[in-house]
C-alpha cells in the first residue's frame, strides 16, 4: 500500500510539472495543448461517470464503491471530475483557507465554527477581534468569498460562545519512574528527533508520527482523519503539518485541523526519559 501512495503521488507530481511546462510554451501552442487536455478530461468523465453509474446499480456493487475511493488515486480522479463532492461544512473551510493569507495580513484570522443549514457560523480571532469596524470588513470580506464559491449559503453569522478543542499535550519530562510497567512503550531516541522534522515509528503494531516543535515532542496517531492515510512525508511548517495526499493541514500543536475544524488527528502522551522518547497507547 505505500509504494502504491509513493506512486500515485510522482505521478501527480508529474502531471503538475507537464502543465507548468506548457504555461512556457507560445500563446497558440499552449491554446491547443490546453484544448486537448480539456478533451481528454471530458472523455474520461464521460466513461467514468457511465462507470459509476453501473456499479451503483446493485447493493455490491455500492459497497465496491465504496471500498474503491478509499484509494487516494481513485478518490482524486472522482473527486477532480465532480462525482464525488465534498460535504458543506468541508466546502466551507477550503475557501476560508484561500482567503486567510489576506486576513492574517490585516492582524486577523478567523475560525470556522459550524454550518447550520445554510448559514455559517464564524470567530474573528487577533487584531480583528477587537475593532468592531475591522471586525465587520473582515466578516464581510469572508461572507463574500464564500456565497460567491458557494451559491446555497446564505448567511454568515459570528459566533461568540467558546470552543473546547477537548486536547491537552503533555509536557516532556525526565523524571520518571519504571515507565514499562505503566504501559509506556519506548522510542527512538530523542537525538534521532530533529527540531521541525517527523519521524515515523511503529509501536505495538501501532503507526506513529513523532514530531518536535518548539524542543516540545508531539506524538500522534500516523493518520490523516479524512481518509485515514499516512501524514509521514508531509510538509512541516511552523507549528503546521499538511498531509501529503490531499492537502489537509494540522495544527501540531493541538492537533486541530486547520482546513476542516470538525476533524482532529489522535494524541497519545508522550515523555522523555534519560534521552529515550517514550509514548503511551490506548
Amino acid at each position: 500500500m505505500r509504494v502504491e501512495q509513493e506512486d500515485f503521488q510522482a505521478l501527480a507530481e508529474h502531471v503538475d510539472r507537464v502543465l507548468d511546462s506548457i504555461k512556457e510554451l507560445p500563446e497558440d501552442t499552449r491554446a491547443k495543448a490546453l484544448e486537448l487536455k480539456k478533451a481528454i478530461e471530458a472523455f474520461h468523465e464521460h466513461a467514468l461517470r457511465k462507470l459509476v453509474r453501473t456499479i451503483r446499480e446493485t447493493d455490491a456493487g455500492k459497497g465496491l464503491l465504496l471500498k474503491a475511493v478509499e484509494d487516494s488515486a481513485v478518490y482524486a480522479m472522482l473527486f477532480m471530475h465532480g462525482i464525488i463532492k465534498q460535504d458543506l461544512f468541508t466546502r466551507v473551510a477550503v475557501v476560508l483557507e484561500e482567503v486567510r493569507p489576506y486576513m492574517r495580513s490585516h492582524g486577523g484570522d478567523v475560525e470556522l465554527v459550524k454550518v447550520e443549514g445554510e448559514t455559517v457560523y464564524v470567530r474573528l480571532h487577533g487584531a480583528c477581534s477587537g475593532c468592531s469596524m475591522s471586525a465587520k470588513t473582515l466578516k464581510d470580506g469572508v461572507e463574500e468569498a464564500i456565497k460567491a464559491r458557494i451559491p446555497e449559503i446564505e448567511e454568515v453569522v459570528m459566533a461568540e460562545e467558546e470552543v473546547d478543542t477537548g486536547y491537552m499535550l503533555l509536557p516532556v519530562l525526565d523524571d520518571a519512574g519504571n515507565l514499562e510497567q505503566n504501559g509506556w512503550l519506548r522510542g527512538p531516541s530523542i537525538s534521532q528527533l530533529e527540531e521541525g522534522r517527523q519521524v515515523r515509528v511503529s509501536l505495538e503494531e501501532c503507526d506513529i508520527l513523532l514530531v518536535r516543535i518548539d524542543g516540545k515532542v508531539m506524538a500522534f496517531r500516523n493518520q490523516c482523519p479524512h481518509m485515514g492515510m499516512s501524514l509521514d512525508g508531509g510538509l512541516v511548517d511552523g507549528n503546521a503539518i499538511t498531509c501529503p495526499w490531499h492537502g489537509f493541514r494540522f495544527n501540531l500543536s493541538t492537533g486541530e485541523c486547520i482546513t476542516a475544524p470538525h476533524m482532529q488527528l489522535e494524541p497519545f502522551p508522550v515523555r522523555v526519559e534519560d534521552q529515550w522518547i517514550w509514548v503511551r497507547i490506548g
